[in-house]
């Protein structure tokens, strides 16, 4: 990760998720939100197991808080913060170009792959916060079967998310099941992460709250992605030292690409 300056690719993303992810998912949000207490906000406050004073800030950062917006006016602004979002796509296809050796592709092919991926990624987050909601579910009507239903499927999410992402950002140029250890570190690492954060969010976000005040739970969340930035790329670096160790006895060979 030193060689490759992952750190530096790391703190980008952070950036570029904090600018860009975020106001997409609260564009997305504005537009499909139709019951109060129930858009982006709710689903993410789940997400992390939050209740009280800090479900309550976790809401209000994604809320809809007027009703006079034309409908025109919030599919304009989607797409217009879809197009700047960009620079998520770029930041993951320059670092797994990194990780996986391979030349940087720029030009309009490229911005294309990029602007075809957010859309991509914002699905994959609302289905991520969407599994949470279906473990919730789940408990109601099966108890003790939930929760481990829900990081089943979430794990399922995020590992053919970031399959298909490799395989789409880098052009195709390393094979599909070279990039499987990557993904399959990614949904582990990432899964991790999100079952630490439902034991260790709610009293942080209080705290910072009761501190700093709602500029506190931004803050936390910003940590959060800047971890959630470090285990991605940490994962696919897994995958891509897995995939090209040549088995005992053999010659490392090189990795085709897929067809």
């Amino acid at each position: 990760m030193r060689d490759l300056d992952l750190d530096t690719h790391v703190l980008a993303l952070s950036a570029q998720q904090s600018l860009c992810t975020a106001p997409l998912i609260v564009a997305i949000s504005a537009v499909v939100q139709r019951k109060p207490g129930h858009g982006i906000g709710y689903a993410t406050a789940k997400f992390f197991g939050l209740d009280g004073a800090s479900n309550a800030a976790i809401v209000s950062l994604f809320s809809r808080t007027s009703s006079s917006i034309s409908a025109a006016t919030l599919i304009i602004s989607l797409l217009t913060t879809a197009a700047l979002s960009t620079g998520v796509a770029a930041v993951h296809q320059h670092a797994f170009e990194l990780i996986w050796n391979l030349p940087r592709r720029s030009g309009p092919r490229a911005y294309l792959r990029q602007l075809v991926w957010i859309p991509t990624m914002a699905g994959f987050t609302v289905g991520v916060l969407v599994a949470t909601r279906v473990g919730v579910w789940m408990d109601e009507h099966l108890p003790g079967v939930g929760e481990w239903a829900v990081v089943a499927l979430r794990a399922a999410i995020i590992l053919g998310f970031y399959w298909w992402s490799q395989h789409w950002l880098l052009s195709g140029r390393i094979a599909w099941r070279a990039l499987l250890p990557g993904a399959i570190a990614v949904a582990i690492l990432t899964s991790v992460l999100v079952e630490v954060s439902r034991i260790v969010m709610p009293a942080q976000i209080s705290w910072q709250l009761r501190a700093y005040g709602l500029i506190g739970a931004i803050f936390v969340l910003a940590i959060w992605l800047m971890i959630l930035s470090t285990l991605i790329f940490a994962g696919v670096l897994i995958g891509s030292l897995l995939a090209q160790r040549p088995p005992p006895g053999k010659h490392p060979a090189s990795i085709g690409a897929s067809s």
